[in-house]
């Protein structure tokens, strides 16, 4: 059911939202749609497709343009530039071709109301740019329960992809604006973002974001630009970026091994028929958070008891059961209150008024592991919430094994495929100006580490080739994430933090921000998008809005010399004087001989640290925050934490 409201959810646009006047054929773009930002400032394109020969006039507060559709159906006008304002109507007249001198001269309107000309930011990456305000209402849910603006704008594309060709058009979701009830999927560090910059300038705002979970630098990038790193080319070579229905076919083969996987688990599942009527005395006793499965993948059912008082009974309630892997459906009193189909996302449960009662209150979980280790995600929140009250769940937990099941059979994440997302998420948006651009991504390219930086540099040259426009970039450095080490380590994680790092170093106009200190250990996807967005929005206003003056980046080194015994770093004086949080500094690392060990380290200036070596060295290399999961002590005074940075001695 929920493939069949998503492929609804994805079609709406698509039959609604088709800028296109009857008969003529002339259309627009699926973005250029009701409740749609234009940037101000800048000539403003407006494209689309019709009859060869018809005359299409575009016009907008004003002003006009006009051209023939060229023999290839497509046509294209520039409107001059405009100043912020709004709303307006952008409407598109078509003359249509005259078959004889006898036919009438017939004229169609495309029309789109509630213009608005502002600030376009492009916003893209992976998961953490598309994760949604629902999923941050534990740290949000005071800021956005009453914050409307109708001066913000926000339109999602769907997830789409074509790995042969550039596509013309792009599906998008309507343009909506912000209100309460409709932030919940709007992506969190988005929402923030735009609402700071439009509360500062007062001028419209609005956001695009083309992002999609799980996906590496590669897909963002074009077929030509790809094709220049070592290995690609021949990869580009293969059936799949020349063949159309590749992914159809593919597609059909893994969905029926997968189908045949899932029976078999429904039909091997000896608890499914009568888990409502089983004798819970024979389930065995685990520990919430043991290796209950010994690594098997499968159908498990687990049981326990929540005691409550009786002016309770009847009660609405949130119940909260952390997270788990792989998928789960949970009932309550035998009655249905949730499920989720992958391990990331919070299990945050609302149950209706009726179901709870007085004394036990049963909780019964179908837990769903197709690969990889089946587990409780420790750490998080387990418990019921009830007026107020919070009653924990026991980590005691009554089992029985449904069935054991070898993992499920793969299935391919056509998204992620090299160059699709560029041809059906970029290249369509052809040069429709942005302000500046926000990229959030590098979780998926963990596994290789040692080209990233230069991939997202080329990636930035590409697009703002296809723009032709030097726009600015900000780039989201990641956040703590796993686990915390006694020794310096070296991981894929720490590995892409300094390649972000490197990229914003190399490319112009461009900046990154440091969030070492937003991170959740047990969370890839960590819900204070608040003060992420907020530092996106810092780097904005000196990039985008020219405000030089403004302490938007954490402390940059710029020196490190060694003196005697010691290693003096000097910080950049753009990134403000230096603060600890803590009592003392941590993290720092030196290179001594052929590893790394952390140093003591001192502020002994307001742009300096020195840091304490075993023993005296000519040269070395300074790291900070080389961890998965550090402790970020070093900030300046207006809060932003320094970013994981590497710098040699001299």
């Amino acid at each position: 059911m929920k493939k069949i409201l998503l492929f609804f959810a994805m079609m709406v646009p698509c039959l609604m939202l088709m800028a296109q006047a009857p008969d003529s054929g002339v259309r627009l773009p699926r973005f250029f749609s009701d409740g749609m930002v234009v940037q101000r400032d800048a000539r403003i394109p407006v494209w689309g497709w019709g009859k060869a020969g018809e005359t299409v006039k575009v016009s907008l507060n004003g002003k006009t343009a006009k051209t023939v559709v060229a023999s290839d159906g497509s046509w294209k006008v520039y409107l001059p530039k405009m100043k912020a304002g709004g709303p307006y109507t952008l409407e598109v007249n078509a003359t249509k071709v005259r078959t004889s001198k006898s036919e009438p001269t017939i004229s169609y309107a495309v029309r789109i109301e509630n213009v608005l000309v502002g600030d376009v930011f492009l916003c893209s990456g992976q998961s953490n740019m598309e994760l949604p305000i629902r999923r941050c209402m534990d740290v949000v849910k005071e800021d956005v329960k009453d914050y409307s603006n109708p001066n913000i704008r926000y339109l999602k594309l769907p997830h789409q992809y074509n790995y042969v060709r550039p596509n013309e058009d792009v599906r998008t979701l309507p343009w909506q604006d912000i209100t309460p009830k409709n932030c919940a999927e709007v992506s969190g560090i988005c929402y923030f973002m735009a609402r700071e910059l439009q509360e500062r300038y007062r001028v419209p705002i609005g956001i695009i974001n083309s992002a999609v979970g799980g996906t590496p630098v590669q897909a963002w990038m074009p077929h030509a630009t790809l094709a220049q790193f070592e290995g690609y080319a021949d990869e580009l070579q293969k059936q799949k970026y020349h063949q159309e229905n590749w992914p159809d076919s593919i597609r059909n083969l893994e969905n029926k091994a997968s189908t045949r996987w899932e029976r078999e688990m429904i039909a091997k599942d000896t608890v499914l028929s009568h888990w409502q009527t089983a004798d819970y005395a024979t389930w065995q006793q685990v520990g919430m958070f043991s290796d209950w499965s010994k690594g098997k993948n499968g159908s498990y059912w687990f049981r326990t008891t929540v005691t409550l008082p009786k002016d309770l009974a009847g009660q609405e309630a949130v119940l909260r059961f952390g997270a788990m892997k792989d998928a789960d459906t949970i009932f309550v009193n035998g009655q249905y209150v949730g499920n989720t189909t992958y391990e990331y996302p919070p299990r945050i449960y609302a149950i209706k008024g009726g179901i709870l009662r007085e004394g036990e209150n049963e909780i019964v979980v179908h837990l769903m592991s197709q690969n990889g280790r089946p587990n409780f995600t420790k750490g998080k929140l387990y418990q019921l919430e009830v007026n107020d009250q919070v009653y924990p769940i026991d980590e005691q937990l009554q089992m029985a094994v449904g069935c054991t099941m070898p993992p499920k059979p793969g299935s391919t994440y056509f998204v992620s495929g090299y160059t699709g997302l560029y041809n059906a998420m970029i290249a369509p948006l052809q040069d429709f100006p942005v302000r500046g651009m926000l990229w959030y991504q590098g979780e998926s390219n963990m596994s290789d580490t040692g080209t990233y930086a230069a991939m997202l540099e080329a990636m930035v040259g590409a697009w703002r080739t296809q723009w032709g426009n030097r726009f600015p970039v900000v780039i989201m450095q990641l956040p703590g994430y796993m686990s915390q080490h006694k020794e310096p380590v070296e991981t894929g994680w720490t590995q892409i933090r300094h390649q972000q790092y490197l990229a914003a170093q190399h490319l112009d106009k461009a900046a990154l921000v440091p969030t070492l200190d937003t991170g959740e250990f047990n969370d890839i996807h960590p819900q204070d998008k608040k003060t992420a967005g907020h530092r996106a929005a810092l780097q904005m206003r000196k990039l985008a809005y020219g405000e030089n003056a403004l302490v938007s980046d954490g402390p940059m080194p710029v020196l490190a010399r060694v003196e005697g015994n010691s290693v003096v770093v000097t910080f950049s004086k753009i990134g403000g004087k230096l603060a600890v949080h803590g009592d003392e500094l941590h993290d720092f690392a030196v290179k001594m001989g052929d590893r790394y060990q952390w140093v003591t380290a001192k502020v002994t200036g307001d742009y300096t640290v020195t840091l304490t070596l075993p023993e005296s060295v000519a040269t070395t290399t300074v790291r900070y925050g080389w961890d998965d999961y550090p402790t970020p002590t070093l900030f300046n005074m207006e809060g932003i934490p320094a970013p994981q940075f590497e710098i040699e001695t001299r």
